[in-house]
């Protein structure tokens, strides 16, 4: 079928809303593990970075509307 404007609209919308959460999540999920996993890797500094990433992106995915 033929996929309209609108409907490729809100999915640009969507999956930039979904992006934005997940770099929040994983985010909160590398502090976790930052102070708990025993596993030799800087998950603090991968915190920062999606952290960083989620800042950078908020205003502009916050800002997109859904098409009427």
């Amino acid at each position: 079928g033929v996929i309209s404007d609108k409907e490729l609209e809100t999915l640009y919308v969507q999956a930039n809303q979904f992006a934005l959460a997940s770099h929040f999540l994983w985010a909160c999920w590398a502090l976790i593990q930052d102070k708990y996993s025993t596993i030799d890797f800087n998950f603090f500094r991968y915190a920062r970075l999606r952290f960083k990433q989620y800042f950078k992106a908020k205003s502009v995915v916050t800002a997109l509307e859904m098409p009427k």
